[in-house]
């Protein structure tokens, strides 16, 4: 059984599947394959291809319906429907590898129910504009100017170019072409690659941050002959820096802002505020890097409701 699943784990990292899918998919399948073992569905001795054609199409329905009717284990609430569709992707995605691979010919798939819409937090232009203005007043004991740039670079990235988390954490110093005026996103979701869009203000905040204010923060490295850094956000020791928290909780309470906002509320922000200006919708979705229009749709939503 548990051989099963890592071969299908393999399959979904081989299919190029974003890493926090290629972690949780399984999750939901190693609990229906436990499942049907303890319901003798399958045997307890099988070998991984016998296992594979003992599983019929019927008893995934019938785990499927136990499953999505049961309580949740820790709060003992029903589940979610966002947890349902989720192991229901798994499970499709585990009988497509069941077919591709040879193993089982079984013809089913599980429909994902829509969950209710819900509407991210954004940012209008005049917050978006406090924000900028915030950080020229950095209240910090120590060099306010590299983290000013630094935070002005920050939200060229993540509001300018509309990049994931992700995105914006593994940014080299060779994907920023200043030339171009472009982003190289090497590590987009799903092993996607694209070329982001830079504005003559975001490009200038980045350059002066790359001039001035990494330059500082280099510095402040205990160990600058041993330590390399390509990444283009860094911290004070000189490593590559993945969590704006704190920065932005400081920017936010300067701005007077009291949305609760993330790296992510940026994105959905810029990608708001460019529908807003008439930009067409299959270029947001190129802009954003979707890999469908359904998952830029929200953004129309989204201006149904900041209209009402």
């Amino acid at each position: 059984m548990k051989e099963l699943n890592n071969e299908y784990k393999t399959w979904l990292q081989t299919l190029g599947f974003a890493e926090s899918s290629v972690k949780s998919l399984p999750m939901y399948t190693a609990e229906m394959l436990t499942w049907l073992k303890q319901q003798n569905i399958t045997g307890a001795n099988q070998t991984c291809t016998e296992l594979s054609r003992s599983i019929t199409a019927e008893a995934i329905k019938t785990f499927f319906f136990h499953w999505k009717n049961r309580k949740n284990k820790r709060t003992g609430a029903g589940l979610s429907q966002s947890h349902i569709n989720q192991g229901a992707l798994a499970i499709n995605n585990f009988i497509r590898f069941l077919k591709l691979t040879g193993k089982n010919n079984i013809s089913l798939k599980l429909e994902r129910e829509e969950s209710p819409l819900r509407i991210p937090q954004i940012l209008t232009l005049p917050e978006i504009q406090s924000l900028y203005e915030a950080t020229h007043n950095n209240t910090r004991r120590v060099n306010t100017t590299a983290y000013a740039q630094r935070d002005r670079a920050m939200l060229a990235v993540y509001y300018g170019c509309g990049l994931r988390r992700s995105e914006g954490n593994s940014l080299v110093l060779s994907d920023i072409l200043t030339e171009k005026k472009l982003l190289y996103v090497r590590k987009g979701k799903g092993s996607k690659e694209r070329f982001v869009p830079i504005a003559e203000k975001g490009m200038q905040d980045m350059e002066e941050y790359l001039q001035y204010g990494r330059k500082w923060f280099l510095q402040q490295r205990q160990k600058p002959a041993q330590i390399t850094s390509e990444y283009f956000f860094i911290n004070l020791w000189g490593e590559p820096m993945k969590d704006f928290a704190a920065r932005i909780r400081q920017l936010r309470e300067e701005a007077g802002i009291q949305k609760q906002i993330t790296l992510h509320s940026f994105r959905h922000s810029i990608a708001t505020h460019l529908l807003q200006g008439g930009m067409d919708i299959e270029q947001i979705k190129k802009f954003l890097g979707h890999a469908s229009l359904e998952s830029t749709q929200i953004y129309t939503h989204i201006l149904n409701e900041l209209s009402c």
